[in-house]
């Protein structure tokens, strides 16, 4: 792996070491409103320090480190003695059950692409915090350290929404933005999305900028408590904030997005250690700093990868626990909450604000349903290499009457909506995948958004689950003659990295590679090139994609990589290197589909919309169509032209009415294409 270092932003009250091996190319980077140099290409595994001074900026009278131990040190104390005079079977009937929302933030992608992540990988995050934090035999989260603790805390997704309505406790939640800055996440997506902190812990899972943080949380605040001012944890920012390919576990739903040795769930339990109470176990300082856990070794610094027997403190008791989840160990070393830690946390629950109340909160009470309720989820689109696609869309039965028909409305940009009218018999909970009426569109940028109308001849009454929204583009996708297509692969100097697939129109993966080996000297020579040969079909749309786990490509910094699919004569079909976190292209090969959207797949129109002059552009001269006509949504004929020159290229629509159209390309009597195009 390149040795960098990835940010655990954590909103704790302690001071933080930073040290840089020296290096010869810097950058910059910014964290909440300050700029920090680091090595080109690297990042920062933790900027304690940079966010307790965002937070200090915000309150003043925030708790320091001393005084938030002074109040906690007396109650911890007491937690001790009381657990010391109780019986294990009952602290084992005292488990605290904290319910659990899970916000995903994304941008109107489908769900499981990039940040809109699967609903399978949300409930593989909490099996992960149920496994860690009660020590569970048989899980990754077990260990048998004398001092290991089942810390007794457990983790449910709300059963109730703020409205009292039924919920999973998965709330999806399009900002239309893509990725946030740290500052952005605090100042508007955590109140604008946050759900009541005294009823829910509240997870945001997020792309960050530059998709290189894994996360941060809240500490717990300590408002309200005699004797101690009010420290200002803002109640709107509380929770925890977890970067998506982060957030779940592969070794429970590998469909999952994930960045390799951070991809069992240990982000999560290490942020939420942090939201109730605990400090990093090196003290965010060095051997003579304390974590106030006197069950964990003093260590000198964090510890990254899984080096079993560091003593970075030799003079101090104990080798460093690099097992503990709140060291920066790979996830899969991680297992074990100390007794003291748990003595904290424990603490943190009885006496914290907005830590206390959630043991009484009623999100855990499954709430309201209605007869007569259905929702809607778009499952794939099913755009390949063609304007022109069918939409799979779920319905679900959410009421408590059977669902036997429903009218769903859809369409393309809310334009030209048509009307669906499923019937069936579904019982409450049961889902129906729909394949919607194809669709024709145009190159560019669209949304595609269903809602559904009615449900069992009467009104929806829920209707805030009726409407399902995605954003999606359609790109120029070039059509080839050869059914052999060559590939070469020169990776950098960090192969593990790297891997590639191959998949037809139906999602089959053809072909794939990778991860490979790590070159063991980053300034010797690279790898040796690879090259492979694809034989594929005719009349199928391919998407070959490759990715980088660490995303920064696999050029220049670890060395000159790049890959390359071309054709036997040398035409380059998709090329690249410094791609970041990967780069996707979709071709076809001896496309002989009648479907008139897949012909003369490289002309476009712009502008689109146009008020005046309509422009066809041909980037393949072999497309260059020979006549066009302008049909209304009627079907009538509005005008018909034959392509003598390139003047013709240049279409004078202002006088049409404002409304939708249709310019259908022709080429030799056998190939059309027909693009929308908007008169505003």
């Amino acid at each position: 792996m390149k040795k960098i270092t990835f940010i655990l932003l954590l909103s704790l009250f302690f001071s933080v070491n930073y040290s840089f091996a020296q290096v010869n190319n810097l950058t910059e980077v910014v964290l909440f409103g300050n700029k920090k140099i680091i090595k080109e290409g690297s990042l920062i595994r933790c900027a304690t320090t940079e966010y307790e001074e965002y937070l200090k900026s915000k309150n003043p009278n925030r708790l320091s480190t001393s005084e938030f131990e002074q109040w906690i040190a007396p109650k911890i104390k007491i937690e001790k003695e009381k657990r010391k005079n109780t019986s294990k079977v009952l602290q084992q009937n005292a488990v605290i059950t904290i319910p659990v929302v899970v916000h995903v933030i994304h941008n109107g992608n489908i769900i499981g692409t990039d940040e809109n992540i699967f609903d399978e990988q949300v409930i593989s995050q909490i099996q992960v915090l149920n496994e860690d934090f009660r020590k569970k035999s048989g899980t990754p989260g077990f260990n048998t350290n004398p001092v290991g603790a089942d810390v007794e805390i457990e983790f449910a997704l709300a059963r109730r929404d703020p409205a009292g309505i039924l919920t999973n406790g998965i709330n999806r939640v399009d900002l239309g933005q893509e990725s946030w800055s740290t500052d952005e996440v605090d100042s508007f997506v955590k109140p604008q999305t946050q759900w009541n902190p005294e009823k829910y812990l509240n997870i945001w899972v997020v792309k960050f900028s530059g998709n290189n943080l894994l996360g941060y949380a809240q500490f717990p605040d300590a408002s309200g408590l005699a004797g101690i001012n009010n420290n200002g944890g803002p109640a709107n920012t509380d929770g925890v904030v977890i970067g998506y390919a982060f957030f779940g576990s592969s070794s429970y739903f590998p469909a999952g997005t994930y960045v390799n040795n951070y991809d069992k769930g240990r982000t999560a339990s290490h942020e939420v250690g942090h939201w109730l109470g605990l400090r990093h176990i090196w003290g965010d300082g060095g051997c003579d700093v304390d974590d106030f856990c006197a069950d964990t070794p003093n260590a000198g610094q964090e510890n990254q990868g899984c080096t079993v027997g560091v003593d970075s403190c030799p003079a101090s008791p104990g080798v460093d626990m690099i097992e503990n989840y709140m060291d920066y160990s790979n996830d899969a070393c991680m297992n074990i909450f100390t007794s003291d830690q748990k003595n904290r946390m424990i603490t943190v629950m009885n006496n914290s604000t907005r830590r206390a109340s959630l043991k009484t909160s009623d999100a855990l009470v499954p709430g309201t349903t209605f007869a007569n309720d259905a929702s809607t989820m778009i499952v794939n689109l099913n755009i390949n290499c063609s304007t022109n696609f069918s939409p799979v869309i779920k319905i679900t039965n959410k009421g408590t009457s059977p669902l036997t028909r429903a009218s769903i409305q859809y369409g393309i940009d809310n334009q030209n909506l048509q009307t669906y009218n499923w019937t069936g018999n579904l019982l409450n909970n049961q889902s129906q995948n729909i394949t919607l009426n194809s669709l024709t569109t145009t190159i560019g940028n669209h949304n595609f958004n269903c809602n559904i109308t009615s449900v069992n001849g009467t009104t929806d009454q829920n209707a805030s689950n009726n409407g399902s929204t995605i954003n999606f583009n359609i790109e120029r996708s070039l059509n080839y003659s050869s059914n052999t297509v060559n590939f070469s692969l020169q990776l950098d100097h960090y192969g593990e990295e790297t891997t590639w697939k191959l998949t037809n129109k139906a999602g089959v993966i053809l072909y794939e590679g990778g991860p490979y080996t790590d070159t063991d000297d980053e300034t010797g020579p690279l790898p040796a090139l690879i090259n492979t040969t694809f034989s594929l079909p005719s009349n199928d749309c391919y998407t070959f994609s490759i990715f980088d786990s660490q995303g920064d490509g696999i050029c220049c910094e670890y060395g000159a990589g790049y890959y390359d699919l071309k054709t036997p004569s040398g035409e380059v079909i998709a090329s690249g290197d410094e791609f970041g976190t990967g780069e996707t292209t979709k071709f076809s090969i001896n496309s002989l589909s009648t479907n008139e959207s897949e012909k003369l797949n490289s002309v476009y129109l712009y502008p689109n919309p146009t008020s005046n002059l309509l422009n066809i552009v041909v980037e393949n001269k072999l497309d260059s169509p020979e006549a066009y006509t302008i049909i209304n949504t009627l079907g009538q004929t509005i005008k018909s032209k034959k392509i003598e020159s390139e003047q013709d290229l240049s279409i004078n629509v202002s006088h049409l009415a404002r409304g939708i159209y249709f310019l259908k390309l022709s080429k030799n009597q056998s190939e059309t294409n027909t693009i929308r195009f908007i008169k505003k």
